[in-house]
């Protein structure tokens, strides 16, 4: 991998508040229920000094003098390329004061993360796709032990975040009470915010699911709340605990262009770029 450049889809804008999502394209992870097509290398290759410019711009014409409040660094898998990301964050911390990573946790070990913090990173959100070592094996074509390690190491140094995706089937409330106890086993103070995301089978690359029932939702976060303080049902690619308005996607593509995209725009114009990017290779 080039240390210089990572592949970048796009960028997107919230409509919220000043806020940014750094794409940064594909991923050592092959989930099955995976929505995101940037799991491949798609987008245009770029250094970090034009990523940070094509932030900066955009979000002074889009936000005006309003200054950024906070970006997520997320993928594909954000952690592949180790100086490009420290690089990333170290030059968005002098001008954003919250810098948050998404990360399957994988390669998140001790001394990389103690790296991040020390550039400037704030917050990281592990993406713990299943308890059961098998079943995560099975998932996403590792196990899960180096991210459970991960997990725990990072306690108490960052403010810290776990997402699961709620599977019907697969990954149900039976594996989601195991995961929120062993939060609660490492987290003594109750910090750890857990987030309950539901599978959406019309956006997965496998139709290995059917969507959760919304008592399915609501049971998993019963038994959550047993063991966590900070639990709640969520999307993804959501900040917010709550939304009073539905808003879309301020989306910038690596040329400046800025358009704004619904969920089938996003789905359609990701398939013509995974498409260009196979063509290529």
């Amino acid at each position: 991998m080039n240390k210089e450049h990572r592949h970048i889809p796009f960028i997107t804008l919230s409509e919220l508040k000043p806020r940014v999502w750094i794409t940064l394209s594909d991923c050592n992870f092959k989930c099955k229920g995976c929505f995101s097509f940037a799991r491949e290398p798609i987008g245009e290759p770029m250094t970090v000094g034009q990523l940070i410019s094509l932030v900066k711009k955009s979000s002074s014409d889009y936000y005006g003098d309003t200054p950024l409040k906070e970006v997520v660094i997320t993928g594909g898998e954000a952690t592949l390329n180790r100086h490009y990301l420290v690089d990333l964050v170290s030059q968005l911390k002098e001008f954003i004061a919250e810098v948050v990573l998404d990360t399957n946790g994988y390669l998140l070990d001790d001394a990389y993360l103690e790296e991040l913090i020390e550039a400037g990173l704030t917050e990281v959100m592990f993406d713990l796709k299943a308890w059961d070592e098998k079943l995560h094996e099975w998932y996403t074509g590792y196990s899960n032990k180096r991210i459970l390690a991960n997990i725990r190491n990072a306690y108490g140094k960052v403010k810290l975040v776990v997402n699961t995706v709620y599977i019907p089937e697969i990954v149900d409330e039976r594996e989601i009470e195991k995961i929120a106890r062993f939060l609660s086993e490492i987290d003594k103070r109750k910090v750890i915010d857990y987030r309950i995301n539901r599978f959406n089978r019309a956006l997965s690359h496998e139709k290995i699911s059917r969507n959760p029932y919304p008592e399915e939702i609501e049971r998993a976060y019963s038994i959550v709340s047993k063991y966590m303080k900070n639990s709640v049902i969520g999307k993804s690619c959501v900040r917010e605990r709550k939304i009073k308005e539905k808003t879309g996607w301020i989306t910038v593509l690596p040329d400046g262009t800025v358009k704004r995209r619904s969920l089938a725009d996003y789905r359609e114009e990701n398939k013509k770029m995974l498409a260009k990017s196979v063509t290529a290779v």
